[in-house]
């Protein structure tokens, strides 16, 4: 508490009042809250609020359930307080609007209009979202082989892309901070951050890479697709998959799939979908699924709690 008080302190220039909640008041919750969180009375200008003290690993979606029920118990709004958070998580937090304080780090309270990290500071402002030329770069280096010290020229002919494109990646690259560049003429790359590192800083500028979709009706066997979407997702985690099956294909390839047995039909109304992608998915992965962590970008946004508990089990268990 100590830490949290003084760290409140110093960002918003306020002395806080933190006291238990009294046990009488505690009974007013289901036995599963009370146990799984310590809660407590802070006054933040003259407002009061619950400080919501998260012991256990948790979904976002879970965690903002369990808050409108402590909030509703006691028609005050509640704030997490969490200790440590991976960066994704936080993103995630934000993204839904649930206040959160993390002590040392960041202060996000939207129905205050404050948010505020390591100690007040204002954040930069973030350049524009990665083209798909460098994520596929990015991810291609976190996943298929190490790009260190390897020359623009070779990178461009790894990944099928001229060398003014790669150029403008690894500048980019270079201007958020993931990467430095190395040489005089002959430039290569070089990063300072290991890979959950790496990612953690770059997901927040990637995009998702379905550029659009097409429902097909029969069937294909084609070794230039890879299965996606929820096919995909049930294989990299506990999720069950879908009767659909799902492919991947690099740009422009969709329009050169069809035949007889294999005709275009309208959304949802097909048992095949195929996804055309802003990138090469077969660059990025050596079997028939579409590699971890792209398909954790075409879920990221998708307010599912099972989904949500899949793709923690590929950041978590299968990439690292």
């Amino acid at each position: 508490m100590d830490e949290l008080k003084r760290y409140i302190k110093i960002s918003l220039g306020i002395e806080p009042k933190i006291q238990p909640l009294k046990a009488n008041k505690l009974k007013a919750l289901p036995l599963y809250i009370t146990e799984e969180y310590t809660i407590q009375l802070i006054n933040l200008y003259r407002h009061d609020f619950l400080l919501v003290n998260v012991k256990n690993e948790f979904t976002t979606d879970r965690l903002r359930k369990h808050l409108n029920t402590i909030s509703a118990a006691f028609n005050t709004n509640a704030i997490a307080v969490i200790t440590q958070l991976v960066a994704y998580k936080r993103l995630r937090l934000i993204e839904k609007k649930i206040p959160f304080i993390i002590p040392g780090k960041q202060i996000y309270l939207p129905d205050l209009l404050i948010d505020l990290k390591d100690f007040g500071n204002k954040p930069k402002e973030l350049p524009v979202a990665m083209r798909p030329a460098t994520q596929l770069l990015l991810l291609y280096h976190l996943q298929v082989e190490p790009l260190e010290g390897i020359n623009l020229k070779g990178i461009a002919e790894k990944l099928g892309y001229d060398a003014a494109t790669i150029t403008r990646s690894v500048y980019y690259l270079h201007n958020i901070g993931l990467c430095t560049l190395e040489g005089v003429k002959d430039k290569s790359l070089h990063f300072n951050k290991n890979r959950r590192e790496l990612w953690e800083k770059a997901e927040p500028f990637m995009k998702n890479p379905v550029k659009k979709t097409q429902y097909f009706s029969g069937w294909i066997n084609d070794g230039n697709l890879h299965r996606s979407n929820n096919n995909a997702l049930a294989h990299y985690s506990d999720l069950n998959d879908d009767m659909i099956e799902y492919y991947a294909a690099k740009p422009g390839y969709t329009q050169l799939i069809g035949g007889a047995n294999f005709k275009k039909t309208a959304p949802l109304e097909g048992n095949i979908c195929i996804e055309e992608w802003k990138y090469n998915p077969r660059l990025l992965t050596k079997d028939e699924f579409v590699d971890p962590l792209s398909l954790y970008l075409c879920f990221r946004n998708k307010p599912d709690e099972r989904i949500e508990m899949a793709m923690e089990q590929i950041i978590e268990k299968f990439i690292w």
